[in-house]
């Protein structure tokens, strides 16, 4: 036995003597986060630090670690000049409203998830794009801060606040389910319930159905969190003309939701729910200052034409004068014989720096024809635009006698033009065209691409 051990330990002997003698140099860096990082801080840095890291404990991550993400998809680091930006603009516009609406910053302090991860592009998912995700309350990333996929720097700023609001909706609901009632509101009258392939729904679709959105269609919870983003970053306003818009059964529906959300922010975390959506409004307004009607109508502007429907007298009520021309227009058309003509409304279209559309729509049965007026555009030195009657195509020139009045009352007016609904709380952009030498006399159009 004696002789065993000796053996044994002689042998254990060796090998650690062998092992402690081998060494060989790998030379390869560190993982990130295991200790490689080899920047060094910087003003971004010290800026998310300062705003978000110390006070909410959200350590944002926006220097490239393709493990975060979807290693079978295609990403663009941030574009460094758009972190601050978009960081400020979340934290004015999702995490700010929460503190004054709560009394003090304990509220985002627990329930905040704590990483952001920035990433410049958007992915792209079996014909949808994604543009926001999040993991288990405690991850959100953030796609497109490089506002690629829409230029248009309000719609990609609106987009990720939507994207924060939403992803916050899932982690409340998550510590406090919604009422089990919210699931089948849209079922129980009678419209279509959630689909896995919500994205072949349009937002038309969607609507009809009581959803606020196509996605909303996609889960009972993705329809909750819908709602309440859409709600605190749409506005009131804009909810309710969504849902005046809707079929009287899709309307009942959208108005239910909208109540059970209400009564859970107060229920649950004891929130006034409309008095946090006038702060979402009110900080996404400071931060996105409204247009003026000069910047967004006209050629080669976002909006070149102006609709005028005196039959929707909920978003465009119009003036005695303008209505007294329409109709007067109106019965002429329809008593030229032989035609059945119907003179249902019009456009004010923009074609070039100095040139205009009259374009008036015509019912003939269940056909629609335009009738153009070619009008010259100029201003005025009070900015005040003026039309001077040009020529008319086929169509014009069959009705122009019956349709007199209202070329008229274009012609002979100088319009001054403003928001009649700050667009940035409506839905549906729309504008007041006044006369300037009678105030009283005006109409009101809607404002389209």
């Amino acid at each position: 036995m004696k002789t065993w051990y000796t053996i044994c330990w002689t042998v254990l002997t060796i090998v650690g003597l062998v092992s402690c003698k081998k060494e060989e140099n790998l030379d390869r860096p560190l993982p990130v986060g295991l200790g490689g990082q080899t920047w060094v801080s910087g003003p971004i840095d010290e800026w998310l630090m300062d705003s978000l890291t110390e006070p909410y404990n959200i350590s944002v991550k926006y220097r490239w670690d393709p493990w975060e993400l979807q290693l079978d998809r295609t990403y663009t680091p941030p574009d460094e000049s758009k972190i601050i930006p978009a960081m400020t603009a979340i934290k004015r516009v999702w995490i700010d409203p929460y503190n004054d609406e709560t009394g003090s910053d304990l509220f985002m302090k627990t329930y905040t998830p704590k990483q952001f991860v920035l990433v410049g592009s958007v992915q792209y998912d079996f014909g949808t794009v994604i543009l926001g995700q999040a993991e288990g309350g405690n991850n959100i990333v953030f796609l497109d801060v490089n506002q690629n996929f829409d230029k248009d720097y309000t719609t990609s700023l609106k987009r990720m606040i939507h994207t924060s609001h939403h992803e916050f909706a899932h982690i409340l609901h998550q510590t406090i389910m919604y009422p089990q009632e919210f699931k089948t509101i849209s079922s129980d009258l009678g419209l279509e319930g959630y689909t896995a392939t919500w994205y072949n729904v349009s937002n038309a679709q969607a609507l009809a159905n009581g959803y606020i959105t196509p996605y909303s269609m996609a889960s009972y919870d993705e329809d909750f969190v819908e709602m309440v983003s859409n709600m605190l970053v749409q506005g009131k306003t804009r909810f309710d003309e969504l849902a005046a818009s809707a079929n009287e059964n899709a309307r009942q529906a959208l108005r239910q939701k909208e109540q059970m959300v209400v009564n859970y922010f107060s229920q649950a975390y004891n929130i006034d729910f409309y008095s946090l959506q006038n702060r979402v409004q009110a900080a996404l307004n400071n931060l996105v200052p409204t247009p003026t009607v000069e910047e967004s109508y006209g050629f080669d502007k976002t909006y070149s034409t102006a609709s005028v429907n005196p039959a929707n007298t909920t978003l465009l009520p119009q003036s005695a004068p303008f209505l007294s021309a329409f109709n007067t227009s109106a019965a002429a058309v329809a008593a030229i014989p032989n035609y059945g003509l119907t003179l249902d409304s019009l456009a004010l279209i923009m074609a070039d720096a100095t040139t205009a559309v009259l374009r008036l729509y015509i019912l003939q049965n269940t056909t629609t024809f335009a009738a153009d007026y070619l009008y010259d555009l100029s201003k005025d030195g009070n900015g005040a635009y003026d039309l001077s009657f040009v020529s008319a195509n086929g169509n014009g020139t069959i009705i122009q006698t019956a349709v007199t009045p209202l070329l008229n009352y274009f012609e002979n007016n100088q319009f001054t033009l403003s928001w009649y609904a700050n667009p940035s709380v409506s839905i549906y952009p729309r504008i007041r065209f006044t006369s300037e030498s009678s105030p009283g006399s005006y109409f009101h159009a809607l404002l389209l691409p």
